[in-house]
C-alpha cells in the first residue's frame, strides 16, 4: 500500500510531508489509528519534532489525516491520527502499476533511521569550505547521509525504473505532482543526485518537427551506489569502451551526428559530412533545436542496445533487411517519428509523398541503429571471453560534445543474475576485470562515461 501513497498526487503537501505520509502509511498502514506523540513519531522515523509536527498539520490542512485528543489524567490529552476515509478510498482505487523491478529497494531506501551512522573515525578530513567546491562536497555524502526529500524522489524514479535502472516513462509533470517538488528544486535534487553518483546520466525531454510527441525526460539511476545495493554491483558494467579504434569502419550515423550536432555551415555551402555529400533525406533534420539531437542520440542508442540485446548472432551476417523481424523493427520505430500533416485538401500524390518521406526516414534510421549495433559489437568482440550474446544492453549516454569516441554500456545476462563483473576495454590498451564498479576509481568511472562529472552538459536538468 505504501507504494499507492508514493504515487498518489496531494495538493498543497510539500514533499517533506508527503515523505512522513509515506513511511507512515509503511510503517502502520491504513486502516488502525495511530496513538503516539510528536516526539515519539519523530523518533520512529528518524525526523525532527519540527518536521514532524509540520508534516501532521499539512496532512490534516490538506484533508489527509484526522487528529482527535483524548485526555488522560492530569497530563496532556492522547492525540490520535488516523487516515482520512475518502483517502482510504482514493488508495484502493489507484491504478496498479507496471510490474516493478526495484519495489523493495525503493521500500528499503525510505527507512533512512535504520542506515548505519557515520563513525567519528570515519569522518572525512575537514577542508575549508570556501576552497571546496560544492559539487565536491556533495560527493563526499556518505550513505545514510541523503536527505528525506532525496529518498523520496529517489524512491518514485525506482519504482518506475527497468531492471537497468533506465526510467523512461515518467514525465516531470507527473514527477512533481508525486513529490510535492517544483520545477525548480526537481532540477536543483537531480543535479545533486548526479553529483553524488545516484543517476548516472540525466537526458530532458524534448519536443521537434520530427517527433510523433514530445518525449519525457530520461533518467540513468546507478542500482551500483552503496545507498542502492549491499552487494554493489546490481548491474554488471561489462563493458566501457574509450577512444576511436576502427575510424575507417565508423557507421554514416556518427559522422551525420557530429555534423548536424556541431557544425555551423556558412550559408549557401554545401553539406557534407564525414566522408561524402550529405543525402537529402537528412537534411529533414536542419533547423531542429540542439535538445532534438540529444534526445536522438538517445534514441538511437536505444534501438541499438535492442539490437545488441536481441540480435547478437545476427548483426554483422547479414544485412538489416534479410532480418525476420526487420519488418516489426521498421514499425517500432516508425511510431516515434512523425508524418507531416497533409494539405487541407487531399491531394494524393502529396499524401503519397509524405508517406514515401516517412518510410526513407524510418528506414535511414533503422539502418542508422543496426549499423551502430555493429560497430559497438565488433568493439566489444576484443574480450573474447566474455558470453555477450547471452546478455541484454542499455547504453549510458554521453555528453554531446564528446561525438561517438566513447561508450559505456550496461549489461545483464537475459536468463539469469549470475556474471556480475565489470569489464573495461580500452582499444590500444588492452581489457581489465574488476570484481564490481566500486573497485573502479572514481576518475575512471567519470572518464569512462559511468558516472556524470559535476558541473558537466549531461548534469543541466
Amino acid at each position: 500500500m505504501f507504494v499507492a501513497a508514493l504515487f498518489c498526487g496531494v495538493k498543497g503537501l510539500e514533499p517533506e510531508g508527503k515523505y512522513f505520509l509515506v513511511r507512515f502509511i509503511q510503517h502502520f498502514g491504513i486502516a488502525e489509528p495511530v496513538s503516539l506523540g510528536v516526539k515519539a513519531l519523530a523518533k520512529q522515523f528518524g525526523l525532527s519534532d519540527r518536521q514532524v509536527t509540520k508534516s501532521l498539520k499539512e496532512l490534516v490542512e490538506c484533508g489527509v489525516m484526522t487528529v482527535s485528543s483524548t485526555p488522560e489524567g492530569r497530563g496532556q490529552p492522547k492525540r490520535c491520527y488516523r487516515l482520512q476515509e475518502d483517502f482510504h478510498r482514493e488508495l484502493d482505487k489507484a491504478a496498479p502499476l507496471p510490474t516493478m523491478q526495484h519495489a523493495a529497494t525503493a521500500a528499503s531506501l525510505l527507512k533512512h533511521e535504520i542506515k548505519k551512522p557515520v563513525q567519528a573515525s570515519e569522518k572525512p578530513e575537514k577542508q575549508k569550505v570556501d576552497l571546496a567546491p560544492l559539487a565536491d562536497l556533495r560527493r563526499k555524502i556518505r550513505p545514510g547521509q541523503l536527505s528525506i526529500v532525496n529518498r523520496l524522489l529517489l524512491s518514485v524514479l525506482l519504482c518506475h525504473a527497468d531492471r537497468f535502472g533506465v526510467v523512461s516513462d515518467l514525465g516531470s509533470s507527473a514527477l512533481r505532482k508525486v513529490t510535492g517538488l517544483s520545477q525548480e528544486r526537481l532540477r536543483y535534487r537531480v543535479r545533486g543526485l548526479i553529483d553524488q553518483g545516484l543517476i548516472r546520466a540525466y537526458v530532458p525531454g524534448a519536443t521537434g518537427t520530427l517527433l510523433s510527441a514530445k518525449t519525457k525526460s530520461i533518467y540513468f539511476l546507478n542500482l551500483n551506489h552503496p545507498e542502492l545495493s549491499d552487494e554493489g554491483s546490481v548491474t554488471s558494467v561489462l563493458v566501457c569502451v574509450t577512444g576511436d579504434p576502427f575510424p575507417d569502419r565508423e557507421p554514416d550515423v556518427l559522422h551525420a551526428y557530429r555534423f548536424y550536432s556541431e557544425t555551423v555551415l556558412p550559408k549557401g555551402s554545401s553539406k557534407v559530412y564525414g566522408r561524402r555529400p550529405c543525402t537529402p533525406l537528412l537534411g529533414a533534420f536542419e533547423g531542429q533545436p540542439r535538445s532534438f539531437f540529444r534526445v536522438l542520440q538517445t534514441m538511437l542508442e536505444k534501438y541499438a542496445a535492442g539490437f545488441l540485446s536481441k540480435h547478437w548472432s545476427d548483426l554483422g551476417v547479414q544485412p538489416f533487411n534479410r532480418w525476420i523481424d526487420a519488418q516489426e523493427w521498421r514499425v517500432l520505430i516508425g511510431k516515434d517519428f512523425l508524418r507531416k500533416k497533409p494539405l487541407p485538401v487531399p491531394d494524393t500524390e502529396h499524401l503519397k509523398k509524405i508517406d514515401d518521406q516517412h518510410v526513407l526516414l524510418v528506414e535511414e534510421l533503422c539502418h542508422w541503429a543496426h549499423d551502430l549495433a555493429i560497430w559497438i559489437k565488433d568493439l566489444l568482440c576484443q574480450a573474447s571471453d566474455a558470453s555477450f550474446g547471452a546478455m541484454g544492453f542499455a547504453i549510458i549516454p554521453q555528453p554531446m560534445a564528446l561525438g561517438y569516441y566513447r561508450f559505456a554500456l550496461l549489461a545483464l545476462p537475459s536468463d539469469s543474475d549470475d556474471g556480475r563483473s565489470c569489464l573495461v576495454i580500452e582499444p590500444y590498451a588492452g581489457q581489465q576485470y574488476f570484481a564490481c564498479e566500486s573497485e573502479i576509481p572514481l576518475e575512471d568511472r567519470y572518464r569512462f562515461g559511468l558516472l556524470t562529472r559535476p558541473g558537466s552538459e549531461g548534469a543541466a536538468a
